[in-house]
């Protein structure tokens, strides 16, 4: 679907895409390459070709509440707000796909939660 999508980005190992707190004008589609995402320094973990980021501030118009960072070379098909709406309000499986990402991000960010209580608990 995005193999020949006109906005692309390309960024090197270790370039910062966005940053926790930046404004939330496009969400990417990794075509190719690998992104960390962090949250406050914790990793969230790696995406892969296929992947979305920048998902969630875009469906809720908030700043971005993670940090990407390319862990190679990346290429990522830049989709502005419009775009965004629709794609999701006109195809399906995109749409699915979107709400799969988020559901696992949002599990992904339970478990460091959950994680870093009890390390606060053995701590004290």
């Amino acid at each position: 679907m995005f193999r020949h999508w006109k906005d692309i980005e390309e960024f090197d190992p270790g370039a910062l895409i966005f940053s926790e707190g930046d404004a939330a004008d496009v969400v990417y589609v990794i075509l190719s390459g690998e992104v960390e995402l962090t949250l406050r320094g914790e990793s969230l973990g790696t995406e892969s070709e296929g992947s979305l980021i920048g998902e969630m501030a875009m469906l809720d118009s908030a700043s971005r509440n993670t940090t990407a960072v390319a862990r190679n070379r990346v290429k990522l098909a830049r989709l502005d707000r419009a775009q965004f709406q629709k794609i999701i309000g006109e195809n399906a499986e995109f749409s699915f796909r979107a709400m799969t990402v988020l559901a696992n991000r949002l599990r992904t960010v339970d478990r460091v939660i959950i994680s870093q209580m009890v390390e606060k608990d053995i701590a004290e």
